[in-house]
């Protein structure tokens, strides 16, 4: 699972991500919400409460944006930024274009890809994944890049004896 808020704190998305047993990443956002500004405390009970239902194993976020959030997540929470946030953007492309993220329940995350844009470091191809425009906020496609990053390592699944 990962989190992301915007730095007003007006927007917030919290995704869940797995593997599949055909190799494909399921994704599914359980939280797109808004607020003036949101009740950050509430928001994080909430999503704390759904991540130990649905079992996360681990919750994403990005330290700038989302620290205050995190304070209410028990979960373990991963800090996912700079080169790692960069990677993550890359796997999140390739999984993409290769057809290997398949979601559902997540018509903000197709809406925020619209205005998501690649931010370019340097000549070796790095890039990440960033806001197209400063007055349109990304929370559902961020919180979706770090869920897949981290569900797209080795399975964590337990071995099953038959």
């Amino acid at each position: 699972m990962a989190v992301s808020m915007t730095p007003d704190g007006t927007r917030a998305a919290a995704a869940l991500a797995w593997q599949q047993p055909d190799g494909t990443i399921a994704l599914r956002l359980l939280y797109d919400v808004t607020g003036s500004p949101i009740d950050v405390k509430a928001l994080g009970e909430d999503i704390d409460k759904d991540a130990r239902k649905l079992g996360a194993l681990k919750v994403g976020i990005d330290p700038l944006t989302d620290a205050e959030l995190a304070k209410y997540l028990r979960k373990p929470v991963k800090k996912i930024s700079g080169q790692e946030y960069a990677n993550a953007s890359a796997q999140f492309v390739n999984l993409v274009t290769a057809g290997r993220i398949r979601w559902q329940d997540a018509e903000a995350v197709t809406d925020d890809l619209a205005w998501t844009a690649r931010k370019d470091h340097d000549d070796t191809g790095h890039f990440q994944a960033v806001r197209m425009s400063d007055d349109h906020a990304i929370p559902a496609a961020l919180a979706s890049i770090r869920a897949v990053w981290l569900a797209s390592g080795p399975s964590t699944a337990r071995a099953r004896i038959y």
